[in-house]
């Protein structure tokens, strides 16, 4: 998503991950922020690309995901609202982390499986760390492999 948000506009990412760019004021102070006529050219950029955010994030998702987020003022409550809803709170990612963790560490090829099926299961434990935050490496594993050879 980061990378289509950047595409699309660097500032609607900005506003995205984290907050709307606020009005500019202009002489004189615009008491109604709905009368978009007396709007300076900066403040009409400013609401432009808020609501190039917010668009974008509505129409990237499904219209299932649409009811989570549709009462959402801003594009960060709304990209907030979705990021707890697929990733979780703190907890609940170090829950997956720690699984991942354990997946990748216990990884094996299994009865039957094609070494195309056992890559691609392998690939999504490594994509799926990386997405955590938590990257891993071969070196990782073969370190860890020679930590538990034993010393003669």
């Amino acid at each position: 998503m980061e990378i289509f948000a950047k595409s699309y506009d660097v500032k609607v990412w900005r506003v995205i991950k984290k907050e709307n760019y606020p009005l500019p004021a202009s002489p004189p102070l615009l008491a109604d922020h709905e009368d978009i006529d007396s709007y300076s050219k900066e403040q009409l950029e400013v609401v432009q690309v808020n609501n190039k955010a917010r668009n974008l994030l509505h129409n990237a998702i499904s219209s299932e995901e649409y009811e989570k987020i549709s009462s959402c003022d801003t594009a960060k409550e709304m990209w907030d609202k979705l990021e707890v809803t697929y990733e979780g709170t703190n907890k609940v990612k170090e829950i997956h982390i720690n699984m991942m963790v354990h997946d990748y560490e216990l990884f094996s090829m299994k009865e039957g499986e094609s070494i195309e099926e056992m890559f691609f299961r392998y690939s999504k434990i490594i994509s799926d760390l990386k997405a955590f935050g938590k990257p891993y490496t071969s070196g990782d594993q073969v370190r860890k492999n020679l930590r538990s050879l034993p010393t003669t």
